[in-house]
Formats: C-alpha cells, structure tokens, sequence
C-alpha cells in the first residue's frame, strides 16, 4: 500500500518515496498546446496547487532531465512528452512563506528576503550552465527593494542570453494576509501606486516583453491581488474558468474511485454518498461540462483518518482548513462591526443558493459591491457554479457540507464577536445530545434565544425577524449531531428549521425536529390582551403549517413552535404526539 500524500507538495517526494500519485500530467501538454506562454491559474486553498506546480518546476528544468524518467516513465507525460521537456532554467517564487508581521519597512524586508533566497539558489543551480557570474548575489542582496533586485537579477540574465521560466505560487498570499493581519490602508500602501509589491509585479510583466522571461505560470486563489497590482492580469491567459482545465486541481470521480479502492477496497460505494455530501461539487468551469470535483486535501485527510482507526472518522473537517477560512473575518467585519456583505452571507447560508455575474476582476476597494463580493466567494470556494442563464448570469451554490459548516462557524464567530455573547459551548453541545437522545429540546432553545435576547438589550439587532431566524441558525448548527435545514420543502409548504439525523449517527440520534418560527411586531402586541390575540393567532397558523410538513412522513419528528418579538420571546411549545 502507498503512503498517503497528505501535506506533501513536493513532486519528487511524492515519485520517489512511494507515496499515492494521481497523475495530473496530461495537463502539461493541454497547456502547451493552447499556445499560451504566461498563464494564470486560481483555485481555493488547499486544493493541491502546490504540488502541481511542482510537478511543472520538475518537468521544464533543464537541471533535471537526467531525473526524467525517474520521475515521470509511468505517467502520460512521461510516455508522450513535449518538446519543451526540460528546456528551461526555473526560478520559482512561494509567496506564502513570506512574514507579514511588523511595519512597511519590515514587511519589504521580509519580502526581499524571500526573493533572495529563490534568486540566490537559482543562481548556483544554474551558473555552471549558462557561466554565472556568483558576484551579481551581492550586488542582488544589497538592494533594499525586491524591484531593484529583480532589476539586477534580469540584467544578469540578458547578459548571459538566459531565458527562464518563471513561476510563482500563492501569489497573493503574501498580500492577502496583510489586509487580514494589518488593515486595508497597509494593504494599498503595498499593492498600490509606489507600493514595492505593485512594483515588483509590474516589473515582471515587463520582463516578459524581450523573452527573458520566457514562459510564467502564477498561481493564487483569486483575481484580488493582482487587479491591485497590475490592473488584472492582460499580459496572458487566464485559464482558471477554462473547461479543459477545470479537473487540473483536485480529483474527479474516476481518480476518487481509483484512489479509494486502493486503501479501502470494497468501500468506493459505500463511502462515495458520505464523501461526495461534504467535499464534492465543485465547478470551475464557465462551460458548467465539468461539475463533480473532489477538495483533494480533505480526501486526503479523510483517508489518514480513516485508516487510523478502520471506520469514518468523527471529526471530517481539516483543522487546516479552519484556519485558513477563518483568517477571512475581514470581508464581514469593519471595526468590530457587522458590514453589508454580512447580509449576503446570512441570506446565502439560509437559502444555500445566490445568483449574479462572475466578475473575473476587481479590487479590494470594491468588496462592498455585491456581485464583487460573490464573486470573491467563489474564487475562496465558500460557493460554486450551478446554473447559467442565457444572459451569462450564474446561479451559485454551496457545494458541500464540509463548507456549509464552516460558514456557519464563520457567522458564529463574527456574532460572538461583535455581540459578546459569551457562550458556553461545552454546555450547548450538552444539551444538544440530551436533546438528541432524550427529546429534551426546550434547554437548547432557551438558551440560545436567551443569548439573543442579551445582544439586543446592548444593542439593536437591526436584522430584526431575519436576524431572528440567523441567530438561531447558527448556533443549532454548532452540533454535528444534525443537518440543519432552512427553508426545507415538506409537502408543497417550506419549514423554517429542520434538524435532521446527520447520516453518521442515524443508529444514535432518537429525534428529529421541525420548528416553526413566527414573529410579531411591536405594534401588534402593544397591549396584553393584543398580544394574547396575536400570539394565539400564529400559534393556530404555525399548527396548520406544521401538520401539512408532517403529513405521509414516514419517521417521527417533534414539531415545535417558537413565537418571539424584538423584544421578547412570546411562546414556545410542541405538538402533541
């Protein structure tokens, strides 16, 4: 059995220590043959983009061609290679390992630093080939801004008649986690007019014009950083919506398939329901011909899990991936304050669908535009492509439970955080299973409204019935125990709530429920004996509802009804059985 290639992105580790190997490589080939010779390829974090690029720094090295067929006689390259097989010197930039921390100054330090390193070992690679002068290191080393380092860096390469391939992975990276770390106006000072990050890139889209730079491949996960840098990218091909590369990154059914009997033999159909709900579904391609694409990470780490303890693990999401997803606050929160682009991610949450244009580019001062914000969304792979219009507008979805969760751990987050709720999750998560087990639901509302209650009395909930209705979205959605479902159809009528048996604990999990959710305004309880009126009005109302949802069902399910205000919560109880 071959080792698991989770976290590994070096190609030559993969080939030559007998770790699994999904061969990637005919893509090489597409890739030269559309004739493009600077490209520019995006795809959310963690979706094997690294190793990929590493694949391609093996394949075009010059250096390497003894290692050829070491590293690639098995695979479809290997066995129909082009001509550009390793014909290049290759420098390659990681812009991910760069420090973000500290003042400007240090963080062009650190930047210089990066760039340094990677010319520096280009340099003694290569200066037996193409003679090298090793004094340019100096000269390069003692530049202050990665520019002029590129500047010298080039000049050396004319000189010796060199043309590299040049190729830069997470590009934004760098620039990303400064506007997450810092703030928008250090962001600008480095991406924009006189920024060293500007500059730099600007740079190498000048260099591509007389051929030493001969041939680029940049990677990232959205169009963000390099609007701000160069104005989008209009010195290539972006290829990252194109179908023939839409399955470049991650895996398809058939890799999947392969990949899983070869671990778990026996298991594809059995598995394949569970693996498919929470990490299948993406599309990257504008075409829509390419749909049931795998997050190859969490497959990975899926895997390791599994075959830790031989049964599906408990916990199926990558910590990694928390991290990285929970890094994006700032597109939601301004000053500790909750931004319109919170709306379109409460309404998306809800309804699990939006509709818009992709825009291809745009930059971060225009993140307050909706169809910009959404479209930032799918280059992060919170949503993905679904349906097109004849008019070219895309319906987008969330494409599995893996990334429904972490958006609603997301909005959990950001309400805690700006609301100061203080809530205890050891004790929801409690309650939850005595809920599960037991039927005992009341404690678990209670105690959520009650903390929804608090944030209003310190300061106006403005989304009112919706905000309602999010609030306790988001923290049923803290246990894994259930699906939790808005605004699912039952009967030709639509439940606000229902909590579903995630299809993992269906032997442990004893209720099932659906809530009815009704909201009255301040004016129609004004007084005690309208408020009696009202509340007894949507209750008859809520009952009808909830009858017609439950009717021909063929499992038992607690239906609850939850009457509330701005104010207040007005009644909560549930049907007889």
């Amino acid at each position: 059995m071959k080792k698991i290639p989770y976290g590994i992105s070096s190609f030559e580790i993969i080939k030559t220590e007998n770790y699994y190997f999904v061969d990637k490589t005919k893509y090489i080939e597409k890739m030269e043959n559309m004739g493009g010779r600077y490209l520019f390829f995006l795809r959310p974090r963690r979706f094997g983009k690294s190793l990929f690029i590493s694949m391609l720094e093996h394949y075009y090295d010059i250096n390497s061609a003894d290692q050829f067929e070491r590293l690639f006689g098995d695979t479809y390259i290997g066995q129909n290679p082009t001509p550009l097989r390793n014909t290049y010197p290759v420098l390659r930039f990681n812009f991910s390992m760069v420090k973000t921390q500290g003042t400007i100054e240090q963080l062009k330090h650190g930047f210089c630093l990066n760039v340094w390193a990677e010319m520096n070992a280009f340099i003694l690679k290569y200066k037996t080939r193409y003679n090298l002068d090793e004094e340019v290191l100096k000269e390069i080393k003692s530049q202050s801004d990665p520019g002029d380092m590129l500047l010298v860096f080039h000049s050396e390469m004319r000189a010796k008649h060199v043309s590299f391939y040049l190729i830069i992975d997470e590009y934004d990276n760098f620039a990303n986690n400064v506007l997450m770390e810092h703030n928008e106006e250090m962001y600008q000072k480095i991406t924009h007019s006189g920024g060293f990050l500007r500059n730099f890139f600007t740079l190498i889209k000048g260099f591509t014009d007389n051929r030493e730079i001969d041939r680029l491949f940049i990677s990232g996960v959205s169009p963000l950083v390099m609007a701000d840098v160069t104005s989008g990218f209009n010195i290539g091909d972006n290829i990252s919506l194109w179908p023939d590369f839409a399955a470049m990154v991650g895996f398809n059914k058939e890799e999947l398939n392969e990949l899983v009997e070869h671990y778990i033999p026996g298991q594809y159909e059995t598995l394949f329901p569970l693996l498919s709900e929470w990490y299948n579904n993406y599309c990257f391609d504008n075409k829509l011909k390419t749909k049931n694409i795998f997050n190859s990470i969490s497959i990975l780490y899926f895997l390791k899990e599994y075959l830790q303890v031989s049964e599906i693990p408990i916990e199926l999401i990558d910590e990694n991936l928390r991290t990285d997803y929970g890094k994006l606050r700032y597109l939601i929160l301004e000053e500790k304050k909750l931004n319109g682009n919170f709306t379109i991610l409460k309404d998306l949450v809800q309804t699990k669908e939006t509709t818009g244009r992709l825009v291809r580019s745009f930059a971060v001062n225009e993140l307050i535009n909706a169809e910009k914000f959404r479209s930032l969304l799918f280059y992060l792979g919170f949503i993905t492509l679904k349906e097109i219009s004849p008019a070219g507008r895309y319906t987008f979805t969330i494409p599995n439970k893996l990334i429904n969760t972490l958006l609603w751990e997301y909005i959990q987050k950001s309400l805690d955080e700006v609301y100061k709720l203080k809530i205890d999750k050891d004790f929801l998560e409690q309650i939850f299973t005595d809920m599960a087990l037991e039927g005992t639901w009341k404690p678990v509302f209670q105690y959520i409204l009650d903390k929804f209650y608090e944030a209003v009395s310190i300061r106006d909930f403005t989304f009112h019935e919706e905000g309602l209705k999010t609030f306790l979205l988001a923290w049923l959605n803290l246990s894994n125990l259930y699906d939790v479902i808005s605004e699912k159809e039952k009967n030709k009528g639509y439940a606000d709530i229902c909590l579903e048996t995630d299809r993992r604990f269906t032997a442990y999990v004893k209720f099932d429920y659906i809530i009815e959710l009704k909201y009255l305004k301040s004016e129609e309880i004004e007084t005690p004996a309208k408020e009696e009126v009202s509340v007894n009005q949507v209750v008859k109302t809520a009952t009808a509802q909830l009858m017609q949802y439950a009717a021909n069902s063929k499992f038992k399910t607690t239906k609850i009804i939850i009457v509330a205000s701005a104010k207040k919560l007005l009644f909560m109880d549930c049907l007889p059985e």
